[in-house]
């Protein structure tokens, strides 16, 4: 894809975070955005910061949770603008705690938003895609994806099944000229820190989680690095990029030193709980 002008893109989760910066970044190159969030005030205010540039984007409220507000939501977006080139699927939730106290609503919640809600999307907008012969999808996975650490259990198994399902996706679909890439981004500025759910019945644990959020944000990196980071990878038709400093040292510790990994994750878990 050499130019994105006049392209028509979809960017779930778009009221905040990487979606915010990435349908930003999408509309200062001339694309025409639609916005997909569970937010109303957030969609309205990215929608407000676009058109003020004098970029072009369409908002709409949608829970890709559900199966059928996504299936109503593609067709209307379909019926718009006829095709579709890029979809990035960056809507996200974050659980913390202990997968002893995470109840089947919790694992419905996680798994909902960030894994069925990304197929949902992928099973509306792909056969479009196939009959043009072209288009790309976009997935936001994590770093938490790549190497298991304690008291994300449930979040680091929805990203797991992302980054799974993104390379399968990838191999079946190059035929057809749509291309698919993963982005592991670590740590990001997003209002996705301050959503998160808590589960744990230790004041220790909880003070390390809530800790461990306040530090995260001394690090995090600005979306829109990410976001300029997903329209080259997409030029490119890049596979999977890695951004953050500690997405690669994650990734790297559990492929080389798993049993490093394990022993420091064991001895976290020991001492706060």
């Amino acid at each position: 894809m050499r130019s994105f002008r006049s392209s028509v893109v979809v960017v779930t989760g778009a009221g905040s975070g990487i979606g915010r910066a990435t349908a930003i970044t999408f509309a200062r190159q001339g694309a025409r955005v639609v916005l997909a969030d569970i937010r109303e005030d957030r969609l309205a205010k990215v929608t407000e910061d676009i058109l003020v540039e004098g970029g072009n984007a369409w908002a709409c409220k949608v829970d890709i949770a559900d199966r059928d507000q996504t299936e109503s939501f593609a067709l209307s977006v379909l019926e718009r603008y006829r095709a579709v080139d890029v979809v990035v699927n960056s809507a996200g939730v974050l659980i913390l705690g202990e997968l002893r106290l995470l109840s089947l609503e919790d694992f419905e919640w996680a798994m909902g938003v960030n894994f069925w809600g990304l197929i949902h999307i992928i099973h509306s907008f792909l056969p479009s895609l196939i009959e043009r012969r072209q288009g790309h999808f976009v997935n936001i996975a994590s770093a938490n994806g790549l190497a298991p650490l304690p008291f994300v259990g449930a979040y680091s198994a929805s990203k797991s099944a992302v980054l799974m399902i993104s390379e399968t996706l990838r191999y079946e679909v190059a035929r057809y000229g749509v291309g698919v890439t993963t982005v592991c981004p670590g740590l990001t500025r997003s209002e996705m820190r301050n959503d998160v759910r808590f589960r744990t019945d230790a004041r220790g644990t909880r003070e390390f989680l809530e800790n461990l959020i306040r530090r995260a944000r001394n690090r995090e990196i600005d979306p829109f690095i990410v976001a300029n980071k997903i329209l080259a990878a997409i030029h490119g038709n890049r596979a999977f990029i890695r951004i953050s400093a500690e997405t690669f040292l994650l990734s790297w510790l559990y492929r080389f030193f798993p049993r490093l990994l394990r022993l420091g994750a064991r001895s976290v878990v020991k001492k706060i709980t």
